[in-house]
């Protein structure tokens, strides 16, 4: 939209010649230099990255009983995010806060999806979206329009204070992943800033979140066919990058496939193994299910199964290791999709405290 400087009034001209001065001033953070960051800290910045999303999805596969489930209802608060982003378009000073998250989800036009349009977005096969989308509307989640036969996100008060406390939870795990990365870049922002400041432009936040999150989660649904065996295998990886982390030095993108080592009492690789019980209790999903996703694992030739102590450790053999999981090309899909996020972070920080 351009600017129409003859109907401004002298105080805004003002404003405006500011902003733009500014603007140009802003020395912007691209998305390469974000890759170029990662690529050269890969592993400091991948511990915490898998933990944040070990948080984040098992937060959400406790909530709603299955991955599947969780992002289709992330779906739908995706597009009600964008819905509020929308407001300011006929007022720029509309609230889009955290502070007033539940009041603007009441206010706004619900928007629609229908089944096809969900397995597009998460790559989930079209019946078992259809499946998943009944059972949350049986529960009352989601409600269908009879006449454009599309699904609408339902908004129930009595659920305002578990949703409140939930996304709050993941915006402080967030805020700390954004501050290691302001901090490598040398910028001043303390943890809780950046806390603030996702607060304060909640719905712009979240929305670009959610967005490369769901493309995220689609890669892996595309890869592994089954985004439960993802949340396993950040519960096997953490414990080995930390271990790594600790244990050896000078550790990039380009040789991260020798962090693994040889399993024994020495090299210390042997306490990073993992069992079921624990994996069960970290993520939620049932001891069961943990025990035949480990063992699919073990097929893929992901993960090693000890005869003594029957538990898990990471392949040691690299073609097997790598054929289906920790690939070359999943991790660049990786940090080229979050690094365009991390960089609308901290450009729109920087942007504000100047």
């Amino acid at each position: 939209m351009s600017l129409n400087w003859s109907n401004k009034t002298q105080y805004e001209r003002s404003g405006l010649a500011q902003f733009m001065k500014l603007k140009e001033q802003f020395n912007e953070i691209k998305p390469e230099e974000i890759v170029s960051l990662l690529k050269s800290n890969y592993f400091t910045l991948t511990e915490i990255f898998y933990e944040t999303q070990s948080s984040f999805l098992t937060g959400i596969y406790k909530k709603y009983g299955s991955l599947e489930t969780a992002i289709i209802v992330e779906c739908f608060i995706k597009g009600m995010n964008l819905q509020i982003l929308r407001q300011k378009e006929t007022n720029l000073n509309h609230d889009i806060s955290f502070k007033n998250f539940w009041n603007n989800l009441l206010n706004i036009s619900k928007p629609e999806e229908k089944i096809s349009s969900i397995s597009v977005i998460t790559g989930i096969p079209k019946e078992t979206v259809r499946r998943k989308m009944k059972v949350l509307t049986l529960n009352g989640n989601l409600t269908q329009n009879k006449n454009t036969k599309k699904y609408f996100f339902n908004i129930i008060s009595k659920n305002k204070e578990d949703l409140i406390n939930f996304t709050e939870e993941q915006i402080i795990l967030l805020s700390k992943f954004i501050f290691k990365f302001a901090k490598l870049l040398n910028l001043n922002f303390s943890s809780k800033l950046v806390e603030n400041e996702i607060k304060l432009q909640f719905s712009f936040y979240w929305y670009h979140f959610l967005n490369h999150e769901l493309r995220w989660l689609k890669m892996w649904q595309h890869n592994l066919k089954d985004n439960d065996l993802l949340l396993i295998v950040l519960q096997a990886v953490i414990p080995t990058i930390h271990h790594a982390n600790k244990n050896y030095k000078n550790y990039n993108l380009d040789n991260m496939f020798k962090i693994i080592g040889v399993v024994d009492d020495k090299s210390g690789f042997n306490k990073t193994a993992i069992g079921a019980t624990a994996v069960s209790e970290v993520t939620g999903i049932p001891r069961a299910t943990c025990i035949r996703k480990l063992e699919k694992l073990v097929v893929l030739g992901f993960l090693i199964k000890s005869d003594s102590t029957k538990r898990y450790f990471i392949n040691q053999n690299f073609s097997d290791r790598t054929k289906n999981i920790i690939t070359k090309e999943n991790v660049t899909s990786t940090i080229e999709t979050f690094s365009s996020f991390i960089s609308i972070i901290l450009n729109s920080l920087l942007f504000n405290k100047k």
